[in-house]
């Protein structure tokens, strides 16, 4: 349902509000395409909800990023776990800053999981976020932003 091109529904934030428990579930078990999903929640404007409510998509988007960086081989991989979250959030700073946080063998190991993925979008400056809610040229700034994080990485 979340995945559906946002202009699919009248209310978007009240269908995703609905479906929000169930949704993150979803998200947390594995969905393949969260990307997709991530998109349907940025589209609902969730930053904008009531505090708690926001709070609590907040809370559940650090959770499923700080598990993901300390999780061997968490489903889906990193780098789409990653890209999902900056989706949802339509902002890569928090998600780079808790890797930051994380120094631990795993989230180096993601992190070199996400070069690799990322090899072709960083040779040629293309955006990997795909489902980028929000003005391009917004997603084209996060991507800088990725690339210049991972350029202190020394990467």
């Amino acid at each position: 349902m979340a995945q559906k091109h946002p202009s699919h529904w009248d209310d978007q934030p009240a269908i995703i509000r609905r479906v929000l428990p169930e949704l993150v579930v979803i998200l947390a078990e594995g969905e393949r395409e969260s990307d997709l999903t991530a998109r349907g929640l940025a589209a609902a404007g969730w930053p904008q909800w009531p505090r708690r409510q926001a709070q609590a998509v907040a809370g559940f988007l650090d959770a499923w990023w700080t598990r993901t960086l300390r999780t061997k081989a968490p489903p889906p991989s990193a780098p789409e776990i990653f890209e999902s979250c900056v989706t949802a959030a339509s902002s890569v700073t928090p998600w780079l800053a808790r890797w930051e946080t994380e120094k631990g063998p795993i989230a180096r190991q993601h992190l070199d999981e996400s070069v690799h993925r990322w090899r072709e979008e960083l040779d040629s400056g293309d955006s990997p976020f795909s489902w980028w809610w929000g003005e391009e040229a917004e997603g084209r700034a996060a991507w800088l932003e990725v690339r210049l994080w991972l350029a202190g990485q020394g990467r």
